[in-house]
């Protein structure tokens, strides 16, 4: 599951927003067509990001609509860093671990590191244990599921080649 508040705070570090923009550049940013973000979601975390001290709402008088723009303040960068840097369980989803990724520029690289050595050598040894099953039972297995365990591992060598990379 997506960190919301990660999201949201990290979006609103980019680009101070209102609540309409800042739905849309979530979207558009993260493009996963599976994540929606409900309106009470997205308000209610803003208010609570806003009554933590991570972000400042300010009135924007417009033409119809008023709205609130929202700014990081120093407390919310510092939080934002931290969420970013908060080592990962093997277990995140995928969709998760990436919303984590997106924001590993802000943080150094030995931070880096510590956030995804984790799920990387879970995910090396799932590979590990692929292979093995691939050497045992390779030969008696029915075509298709054959083709499922080789396409499982094809997604692992290109998690673990993503991993790499994250940590260069």
């Amino acid at each position: 599951m997506a960190n919301t508040d990660l999201m949201i705070l990290g979006m609103i570090y980019l680009q101070p927003s209102h609540g309409y923009l800042l739905k849309k550049n979530l979207k558009e940013y993260f493009g996963n067509p599976y994540f929606k973000l409900n309106n009470n979601v997205l308000y209610s975390t803003l208010a609570k990001l806003e009554k933590n001290g991570f972000v400042e709402g300010k009135e924007i008088l417009g033409e119809k609509v008023n709205k609130k723009v929202y700014h990081i303040t120093e407390n919310g960068k510092n939080q934002l860093f931290e969420m970013v840097a908060t080592p990962l369980t093997p277990e995140i989803d995928d969709f998760g671990f990436k919303v984590q990724a997106v924001f590993f520029d802000l943080i150094p690289k030995e931070s880096r590191i510590k956030v995804v050595k984790p799920v990387y050598e879970a995910k090396l040894e799932m590979y590990h244990e692929a292979l093995k099953k691939k050497e045992i039972y390779g030969i008696n297995m029915q075509p298709i599921s054959f083709t499922v365990l080789e396409y499982g591992i094809k997604e692992l060598e290109n998690s673990l080649e993503f991993y790499e990379k994250l940590m260069e």
